[in-house]
């Protein structure tokens, strides 16, 4: 008996005094689960006095640094990480006014991006001459019957082709641009607007002092999610850039790196986002709906990221877009063949004028058709390095400018009293207060820092 009271008493006498001491609670959860306490990082934990993930200064305003702008005469350039040249937008007003003529060779068209366009127009060009110099020799004894050679059944193949050749690529093109634009607003543009909406939720909840560490743990999670989910797209492995830039702890590293499935780690973030969400709402006691509108959030974020993934693993039939590619390599092929047969017969009439417009028609509508075909596989895949891929950098800075306005909001936000009236904060405690905080960052700065020897 002596013993089961004890058994059952010790452990609420306990508790009660872990209420009023967590440190002590966070002993005795050592105690009682040692596999626990030496364990690895595995899920965050934000209690502040019970925290595993080490402190250190985080600010957003590291992340806010505004990217170098390169501003041409018609589109406006951003820079990776990399340094690679990324189009953030381009003026159309401009663009009309200097005429397509007077921008062909500015970066990002289909003269600069890719040369694939280029080399075939002039192996097509290359293959007209060529046909057009064996007509001539296989009838240069016999000019005046060359005169006379019928070009009805190539012009007669070259009109049928046109006539189905155009639907076909034009809606290929019209697939390819729905699916890039379903990459940006339904699958990547998800997971910035539910970083952005559980910020704001976090920010006007969890307002006070003590969930600051809160409030920058999902920053730091946002921002790796997306960095990860960048990775991901690429099957690129650069886990020390999340350290280096203080986003994940090398405990948190650690734990990402045993994800082999490069989607399983942004996923992983956001399963944390919503851990440390839900239970901090939970301790502050929020009203429910608030953490369901988290969750949901955190749900979304989820699903923008599993588009990304069916988009990139799931493309759109072989067969059908080598076809399509046939078709087209079929199709200039056909009238390179009928454009130096055209110039031989010409050549035969002294026809000087028609040679020129034949060899340019040849020249624009191979063009045209390859042009088109490399726009789709350049836009394939945008979270490349192209000058036509998403400007990730610049959409991660921007996401940090507003994750930073709603966590900075809060402090000259006026409370409203019982009464219904609006009590704004005294400016001269604003400034006192922040530089309270400055000078606590400060002193972790200088805590942090390693001692010179």
């Amino acid at each position: 008996l002596l013993h089961e009271g004890l058994l059952y008493f010790v452990p609420k006498w306990f508790g009660l005094r872990c209420f009023f001491h967590p440190r002590l609670a966070c002993a005795m959860d050592a105690a009682t689960d040692p596999d626990a306490a030496s364990s690895q990082f595995l899920r965050p934990q934000m209690d502040r006095q019970c925290s595993t993930i080490a402190i250190r200064p985080f600010s957003l305003k590291d992340h806010m640094v505004k990217d170098e702008v390169k501003i041409g005469r018609v589109t406006t350039e951003v820079f990776s990480k990399e340094g690679h040249p990324k189009i953030l937008r381009y003026d159309m007003k401009q663009l009309v006014r200097y005429t397509a003529l007077g921008t062909l060779f500015s970066n990002g068209t289909v003269f600069t991006m890719d040369k694939t366009a280029l080399i075939n127009v002039l192996i097509m060009v290359a293959l007209t001459v060529l046909v057009s110099a064996i007509t001539i020799c296989m009838n240069l004894h016999d000019l005046d019957s060359l005169k006379e050679l019928k070009l009805q059944p190539l012009q007669q193949l070259t009109t049928q082709m046109n006539q189905f050749v155009p639907f076909c690529l034009a809606y290929y093109v019209a697939l390819s641009l729905n699916r890039w634009w379903a990459l940006r607003v339904t699958a990547l543009g998800k997971v910035f607007d539910s970083f952005a909406n559980v910020s704001m939720l976090v920010s006007c909840e969890l307002s006070d002092k003590k969930w600051l560490d809160v409030r920058n743990q999902v920053a730091k999670y946002g921002l790796a999610s997306v960095e990860l989910l960048v990775q991901a797209a690429r099957r690129q492995d650069d886990l020390d850039y999340l350290m280096d830039r203080d986003i994940l702890s090398q405990a948190e590293v650690e734990a990402v790196a045993r994800k082999t499935y490069p989607y399983q780690r942004p996923m992983m973030m956001w399963a944390w986002i919503m851990r440390i969400c839900v239970g901090s709402l939970d301790h502050n006691k929020s009203p429910p709906p608030v953490a369901a509108q988290v969750i949901k959030h955190c749900l979304f974020a989820r699903e923008g990221m599993a588009v990304i993934n069916a988009h990139l693993d799931t493309q759109l039939p072989f067969a059908y877009v080598h076809l399509i590619t046939f078709l087209v390599n079929v199709q200039n092929f056909v009238f390179a063949v009928l454009s130096g047969v055209t110039i031989a017969v010409d050549f035969a009439k002294s026809n000087v004028t028609a040679m020129v417009q034949q060899l340019v028609s040849c020249l624009l509508v191979v063009l045209i058709y390859q042009a088109l075909l490399q726009i789709t596989y350049v836009v394939l895949d945008p979270f490349g390095d192209d000058v036509l891929d998403f400007p990730i950098k610049a959409y991660t800075t921007y996401i940090a400018t507003m994750v930073d306005a709603f966590f900075e909001a809060q402090q000259p936000c006026p409370v409203v009293a019982e009464d219904g009236t609006l009590k704004r904060p005294r400016r001269d405690k604003i400034e006192k207060k922040k530089k309270q905080d400055l000078g606590k960052d400060r002193k972790l700065l200088t805590a942090s820092s390693p001692s010179p020897r």
